[in-house]
Protein backbone atom coordinates (compact mmCIF):
# COMPACT_ATOMS: atom_id res chain seq x y z
CA UNK A 1 0.00 0.00 0.00
CA UNK A 2 2.75 2.59 -1.37
CA UNK A 3 0.80 4.91 -2.35
CA UNK A 4 -0.67 5.81 1.01
CA UNK A 5 2.64 7.09 2.58
CA UNK A 6 4.46 9.72 2.60
CA UNK A 7 5.32 11.31 -1.32
CA UNK A 8 9.38 10.95 -2.35
CA UNK A 9 9.65 14.31 -3.45
CA UNK A 10 9.70 17.33 -1.51
CA UNK A 11 7.66 20.13 -3.30
CA UNK A 12 4.27 22.09 -1.32
CA UNK A 13 0.90 21.84 -1.81
CA UNK A 14 -0.82 23.83 -4.57
CA UNK A 15 -3.79 24.63 -2.52
CA UNK A 16 -6.74 22.76 -0.03
CA UNK A 17 -9.74 22.85 1.85
CA UNK A 18 -11.07 22.14 5.36
CA UNK A 19 -13.91 19.90 5.59
CA UNK A 20 -16.54 17.97 8.11
CA UNK A 21 -17.67 14.93 7.75
CA UNK A 22 -21.13 13.51 9.17
CA UNK A 23 -22.03 10.23 9.51
CA UNK A 24 -25.31 9.72 7.89
CA UNK A 25 -25.57 6.22 7.45
CA UNK A 26 -25.28 6.26 3.84
CA UNK A 27 -22.39 5.05 1.21
CA UNK A 28 -19.94 8.05 0.59
CA UNK A 29 -19.32 8.95 -3.34
CA UNK A 30 -16.22 8.00 -5.04
CA UNK A 31 -14.70 10.83 -5.95
CA UNK A 32 -11.84 10.94 -8.18
CA UNK A 33 -8.93 13.81 -9.12
CA UNK A 34 -7.75 12.77 -12.22
CA UNK A 35 -4.81 15.36 -12.90
CA UNK A 36 -4.05 16.33 -8.68
CA UNK A 37 -2.37 14.18 -5.89
CA UNK A 38 -4.57 14.30 -2.99
CA UNK A 39 -3.62 14.98 0.67
CA UNK A 40 -5.79 13.85 3.70
CA UNK A 41 -4.75 14.85 7.36
CA UNK A 42 -7.12 14.42 9.97
CA UNK A 43 -7.41 16.77 12.76
CA UNK A 44 -10.71 15.41 14.59
CA UNK A 45 -12.65 12.74 14.98
CA UNK A 46 -12.10 8.92 12.68
CA UNK A 47 -12.39 8.73 8.96
CA UNK A 48 -12.51 5.59 6.77
CA UNK A 49 -10.47 5.93 4.11
CA UNK A 50 -11.48 3.04 1.21
CA UNK A 51 -8.55 3.40 -1.64
CA UNK A 52 -7.56 0.98 -4.56
CA UNK A 53 -9.31 -2.09 -2.83
CA UNK A 54 -8.43 -1.46 0.72
CA UNK A 55 -9.72 0.16 3.95
CA UNK A 56 -7.56 2.63 6.03
CA UNK A 57 -8.89 4.26 9.00
CA UNK A 58 -7.38 7.58 10.27
CA UNK A 59 -7.29 9.29 13.35
CA UNK A 60 -6.31 12.67 13.95
CA UNK A 61 -2.98 13.52 12.73
CA UNK A 62 -3.22 10.44 10.58
CA UNK A 63 -2.07 11.34 7.09
CA UNK A 64 -2.73 9.61 3.69
CA UNK A 65 -2.06 10.03 0.09
CA UNK A 66 -4.01 9.57 -2.86
CA UNK A 67 -2.51 9.58 -6.40
CA UNK A 68 -3.54 11.80 -9.05
CA UNK A 69 -6.53 9.26 -11.16
CA UNK A 70 -7.13 7.00 -8.13
CA UNK A 71 -10.85 6.63 -6.91
CA UNK A 72 -11.93 7.10 -3.24
CA UNK A 73 -14.37 7.25 -0.60
CA UNK A 74 -14.02 8.65 2.73
CA UNK A 75 -16.53 9.17 5.64
CA UNK A 76 -16.69 9.51 9.29
CA UNK A 77 -16.47 6.16 11.32
CA UNK A 78 -18.56 7.19 14.13
CA UNK A 79 -19.81 11.08 14.90
CA UNK A 80 -18.11 13.95 13.05
CA UNK A 81 -14.84 14.13 11.43
CA UNK A 82 -12.41 17.22 10.04
CA UNK A 83 -9.95 17.07 7.55
CA UNK A 84 -7.61 18.92 6.22
CA UNK A 85 -7.01 18.31 2.07
CA UNK A 86 -4.30 19.74 0.26
CA UNK A 87 -3.91 18.80 -3.83
CA UNK A 88 -0.96 19.19 -6.30
CA UNK A 89 0.04 18.56 -9.96
CA UNK A 90 0.56 14.83 -10.02
CA UNK A 91 4.55 14.71 -10.86
CA UNK A 92 4.98 13.18 -14.76
CA UNK A 93 8.79 12.80 -14.71
CA UNK A 94 11.48 14.88 -16.27
CA UNK A 95 9.81 16.47 -19.37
Amino acid sequence: MAALTSPSRSDSVGYGVTLTFETLGADAPLRVRPWDDTLLRVIDGVIALRFDGEERLLSPGGEAIVPAGFHHTMCAVTGEARIVMGYRRAFKGAA
